[in-house]
């Protein structure tokens, strides 16, 4: 073999470009490449040019900036953060100072700060002030060493001075403390309620005067010795806690602050509260017990969220199965079953009542001696008390009795539901109310901490320690603080769940939702794409009607994304899904008579059998057809496919016998209403024409000698795609998925008709079974993106948080993208050597 010859020593010339004599500049096509790669420069710095205006205002819409107090000419003060200054130029009109008088055009400054303190400020007032050089006094704006910026979860970010830290202990209340306030509550308040002697009875109504009378001089005793109790139990209160190092006052029954050495003997509190004095101190108290208490706010949020609403889906299932039963047996008796709670719920209440008047006057006998006033006359009160009780608990119970006999009148499935939704509510009924107790205690806990802070204008405010998200001294932070604000700020924007109309907070159930709504799109149309472009490349043949359907799926990717979000809405959601839910009734589809569904069924199976024999006799008997009996018998096997086709969308849309999946929970709609499956449908169906062009083009890319070798090796042509121009043409495949990932990703308008929602309650993917739920509402980084720049309350102040979702979004975007590129490589890198 021949050594290839060096590149100096070779005899073929190079390729020279020369300028043939006599021809222009034009012509020679100098200006078509300048202008060329200009177009390409231009598109390339209005594509980098976006990208570093999202990436530059994103990225710094966390970074915490100082705060400074400023001065103005009126006496006003005001502090907030710098956002923004700029030069400007005041016009004429307005410095001029007659209408005769010229003057030229002035430079100025003015610079913008973010004040928030919402509560404290008119209902028109924004996020932002701007504040010119003529407005500034002489005083310069400062940065007060002390000016804090609190984040809080209800009524947005306050800024101010911290002043003082109070810590409170609520004074614990014993038994005897509450056996003596409950008899005194007792007697004080029935003992009208005494049977009255008979007015002839003279010595009878001075024996009830006497009583009386002695009965008045025992609720005094009783609450002389309640007083008593409770200045015992102060004292013993102040001696547990006092400590000469704190500054602790005392808190009356009537909300006054007395100081702890004032306290008087016999005075009783409610509270003594440890109050921590100066901003460094304030801001010590603060980061000891701000930790603690956030994860008792968090622990609030999973009972409220998991437990309560356990104990309230089993609720609900309860009252679905009772619908359901009704349904089946067309009867109603949810109201029954509704009263008979409301009637046991009152009797049960009786009888507490009942007993608890019982224990008191049992209690009062043994404070006050068995020969008392109360022991002789708390059984008259009990029973005078009872009388009244006995005739609502009978009439109660003859009500009870009469729902009893009506439900006998049903069937048992009937009754046995009923009894178990009364069983569930009051099971139910029960776990909330243990969990609200849990809930109470904790918040309890929490607001025993409150922290004070005065704004620039001297109004002091007290700011919840649960409700404080972070605090910092924003003029005191070096690189580092700011740094971890900055981080802080950041991990709450990815993980936490939006608040403050969601121009505050996280944005973690939109980014699910978007990723979960992205891969169930891409799962529905790659397989759908790739199959119909197989069909058209693969196996149809040219001609017109081939023509027609590749002009659609070409005008179908210029369809406006608005109309796929009306087909959404107007078809999958108020025909489909109303359908799913109740069936054709709900639908307000009409349905055929038995005897015509039966009739169009019977035909149906005959059309259909007769397709498939025509079929089956065509495509194996090929070979011994004549020429013009093979094209007919296709028509006809064509024809036969598309009336069974009708007709059995016509049985299923019109059946007389089905009434929905999820009757029980009309009218509350599960899929006639806006949700994941409709969402990612709608989507698919916008997204389908990139696929299916993308295939064609990876499949005609397919070398023909790989086929005539499968050929030629003895293959099929279902064999031949399978294993040799499907594997070769899946990195092209996967290209139109990117593309489609892409498109579908940043679409907004569709969703607003068919799925999206400000705010979610609920994650369309979680860890419940069936894990996928397909019929909720989800959140979406796009529509989230639109709202916070058009519908949010405060579109001022969520404007930064518009960058960094956009931000967001391209890279969520960029993400799938990539592992769809990575993965388009191993496959690429995987057929590479089979490609010519």
């Amino acid at each position: 073999m021949s050594q290839p010859q060096d590149n100096s020593s070779s005899h073929v010339k190079k390729y020279e470009r020369k300028v043939r004599p006599g021809l222009t500049v034009l012509s020679q096509g100098e200006p078509m490449i300048w202008l060329s790669g200009g177009a390409l420069a231009l598109a390339l710095l209005m594509i980098f040019g976006l990208l570093g205006l999202i990436i530059y205002q994103g990225m710094a819409s966390f970074w915490p900036g100082r705060l400074y107090l400023v001065t103005l000419k009126d006496g006003s003060v005001m502090m907030g953060e710098l956002t923004a200054e700029e030069d400007y130029t005041l016009g004429s009109a307005a410095s001029a100072t007659t209408e005769n008088t010229t003057s030229t055009p002035e430079p100025s400054h003015r610079w913008q700060y973010r004040t928030d303190n919402f509560e404290f400020k008119a209902p028109q007032s924004g996020t932002y002030q701007w504040v010119t050089q003529a407005e500034l006094s002489d005083t310069p704006p400062t940065m007060p060493e002390w000016a804090m910026l609190f984040e809080r979860t209800k009524l947005g970010r306050f800024i101010g001075t911290p002043q003082r830290f109070v810590t409170s202990k609520t004074r614990p209340i014993s038994s005897d403390e509450d056996d003596l306030r409950d008899i005194h509550a007792f007697f004080t308040n029935n003992q009208t309620s005494l049977p009255v002697p008979d007015p002839q009875d003279d010595d009878a109504q001075k024996e009830f005067a006497t009583t009386l009378e002695s009965l008045e001089k025992e609720i005094e005793t009783v609450q002389a010795k309640l007083d008593v109790l409770q200045a015992e139990n102060t004292q013993s209160f102040i001696t547990q806690n006092r400590n000469g190092t704190q500054d602790l006052v005392g808190v009356t029954e009537s909300g006054q602050l007395v100081p702890l050495g004032d306290v008087e003997d016999g005075e009783n509190l409610v509270a003594i509260r440890e109050v921590i004095e100066g901003p460094q101190a304030t801001y010590d108290a603060y980061q000891q017990h701000h930790q603690s208490a956030r994860e008792s706010v968090h622990a609030i949020d999973r009972i409220a969220e998991y437990e309560v609403g356990e104990s309230s889906r089993r609720q609900e299932e309860a009252r679905l199965e009772l619908r359901s039963q009704e349904l089946a047996n067309d009867v109603f008796v949810e109201g029954l079953a509704n009263e008979i709670y409301n009637l046991k719920i009152e009797l049960n209440a009786i009888q507490d009542d009942k007993q608890k008047d019982i224990r008191i006057v049992d209690r009062a006998a043994r404070v006050q001696g068995k020969d008392s006033a109360m022991a002789k006359v708390g059984p008259d009160l009990v029973a005078a008390l009872n009388s009244q009780r006995t005739s609502e608990e009978s009439r109660i119970e003859t009500r009870l009795n009469e729902i009893e006999q009506l439900l006998d009148q049903v069937p048992p499935t009937v009754r046995q539901a009923v009894n178990h939704f009364v069983d569930v509510r009051f099971d139910v009924d029960n776990e909330i109310a243990a969990l609200q107790e849990r809930i109470g205690e904790i918040e309890d806990r929490n607001n025993r901490f409150g922290l004070f802070a005065v704004t620039a204008e001297g109004t002091e405010a007290e700011l919840k320690l649960g409700d404080i998200v972070r605090a910092f001294p924003a003029n005191q932070l070096d690189w580092m603080g700011r740094l971890s604000v900055y981080g802080s700020r950041w991990g709450e924007f990815l993980l936490a769940d939006p608040r403050e109309a969601n121009s505050e907070g996280g944005v973690f159930p939109a980014i699910w939702g978007t990723i979960a709504m992205t891969m169930i799109m891409s799962l529905i149309v790659v397989p759908f794409g790739v199959l119909a472009a197989l069909y058209l490349r693969e196996y149809a043949k040219s001609g017109p009607i081939v023509s027609i359907i590749r002009i659609s799926i070409n005008n179908l990717a210029g369809v406006p994304s608005i109309v796929f979000g009306v087909f959404g809405y107007g078809f999958l959601i108020l025909v489909v899904g109303a359908y799913i839910d109740g069936g054709p009734g709900n639908a307000n589809l009409p349905t055929m008579p038995k005897l015509w569904w039966w009739l169009t069924a019977t035909g149906l199976a005959i059309v259909a059998f007769t397709a498939f024999i025509t079929t089956s006799y065509s495509l194996g008997s090929r070979k011994v057809l004549t020429r013009m009996r093979t094209p007919t018998l296709g028509i006809v096997s064509l024809l036969l496919w598309i009336l069974s086709t009708v007709a059995f969308i016509a049985l299923i849309a019109f059946t007389p016998d089905f009434h929905g999946f999820y009757q029980a929970n009309l009218p509350n709609p599960t899929f006639g209403k806006g949700g994941l499956l409709w969402a990612s449908l709608t989507l698919a169906l916008l997204t389908l024409p990139v696929v299916i062009v993308a295939t064609e083009e990876a499949l005609a890319a397919v070398p023909n000698s790989l086929r005539e070798g499968s050929y030629g090796c003895g293959a099929s042509k279902w064999q031949t795609i399978r294993r040799i121009v499907l594997p070769h043409a899946l990195p092209g495949i996967m290209t139109g998925m990117i593309l489609a990932m892409a498109r579908g990703a940043g679409e907004v308008a569709p969703l607003m008709l068919v799925g999206v929602l400000k705010l979610a309650p609920e994650l369309p993917v979680d860890l419940s079974a069936p894990f996928v739920h397909l019929d909720r509402s989800f959140m979406h980084l796009g529509f989230h993106i639109f709202d916070l720049g058009f519908q949010s309350p405060n579109s001022e102040a969520a404007k930064p948080m518009v960058f960094t979702t956009t931000l967001l979004l391209i890279t969520v975007i960029a993400t799938l993208n990539l592992f769809a590129i990575w993965l388009r490589a191993r496959l690429r890198k995987r057929f590479q050597s089979g490609e010519f």
